[in-house]
């Protein structure tokens, strides 16, 4: 890193967390369809006016949908999208405050028992749609024990709070690097772990390439492969707005891993895994398209030897 961007970054980082403690304190104290209402026009904002995100999500959309939508549907599906990802953000700070009212008020699963409420251990896969963030919060509050796998912030302070907020109701957080053995550990004691796994992760760090939505994808194989080798159900809990500032989550696909073998090959069956989560992943977002985040790069490596032109044409 250049000496330039260590001053930038020294620079930016106090102004980062004086703005995410100020929406801590002021966030909460608005009434709830305000906060829905902002977020909608502030969704709708940013797709006239940002224009990266504009165009990153309909080169997306128009990869993954092709002709099957009308350029109209999917206009309107990326303003939802922004409107919601605006909506997921804010409620970070929303429901930071009278947490366990506001969570049971705002956020429910559907349906209310089934597998992921058992004593059992689980890799609970889910991803960017709705608000997945208050999934955890809301296992918290139902005694859940569930523990989320989580990227580490560049800014350490803010890092900190974030996870204090996450773990208001009694979920834990666990950093991605070096996760391995806590997982292990956990999954002997009946514990959850979950997984947000659409994003992108390079090989060098555990990625490996699977078909996400038409085309081939550097995503974790960690998941697939702690299932296998310990013998725990994969489960899906993915969350979407159900009107008036509420949201419901959806559990209950299970996905058993084949008997853990050594002498079998554990490379392809890990793949075997991996891409089945990603084919519930895909359902989940041609399911509802509206909830996801469409606006990320999310296919910004390509496969060797793929053409090029199999994929969104980033700018």
């Amino acid at each position: 890193m250049s000496r330039a961007k260590e001053i930038r970054r020294a620079l930016r980082r106090p102004l980062e967390t004086f703005f995410f403690r100020l929406g801590t304190f002021c966030i909460p104290l608005f009434p709830r369809f305000f906060i829905v209402f902002v977020a909608q026009v502030a969704g709708t904002i940013a797709y006239h006016v940002a224009k990266r995100e504009r165009t990153t999500g309909m080169a997306n959309l128009d990869t993954v949908f092709g002709n099957t939508k009308t350029k109209k549907e999917k206009k309107e599906i990326l303003i939802k999208s922004l409107r919601s990802f605006t909506l997921t953000m804010a409620d970070i700070f929303w429901f930071s405050r009278n947490t366990e009212k506001r969570v049971r008020k705002y956020q429910r699963f559907v349906p209310g028992t089934g597998p992921y409420f058992e004593h059992c251990a689980h890799v609970v896969i889910t991803a960017h749609t709705g608000n997945w963030e208050l999934i955890g919060l809301e296992s918290g509050l139902r005694g859940i024990d569930v523990a989320s796998v989580a990227a580490i912030t560049k800014n350490a302070s803010i890092d900190k709070h974030l996870n204090i907020l996450r773990q208001r109701t009694g979920q834990s957080i666990i950093p991605r690097e070096g996760a391995m053995r806590t997982l292990v550990s956990r999954f002997r004691n009946q514990g959850k772990a979950a997984f947000v796994l659409d994003q992108n992760t390079v090989e060098d760090q555990g990625g490996i390439w699977v078909d996400f939505l038409g085309m081939p994808t550097p995503v974790s194989s960690a998941p697939a492969h702690l299932a296998y080798r310990t013998g725990t159900d994969i489960i899906f809990a993915f969350s979407q707005q159900a009107g008036g500032g509420k949201y419901e989550a959806h559990t209950g696909q299970v996905i058993t891993p084949p008997p853990y073998d050594k002498t079998h090959d554990q490379e392809k069956i890990v793949k075997e895994l991996t891409q089945q989560i990603m084919d519930v992943i895909s359902q989940q977002i041609r399911t509802h398209p509206e909830s996801w985040l469409w606006s990320y790069k999310h296919w910004k490596y390509i496969a060797p030897g793929t053409d090029r032109a199999q994929y969104p044409a980033y700018i």
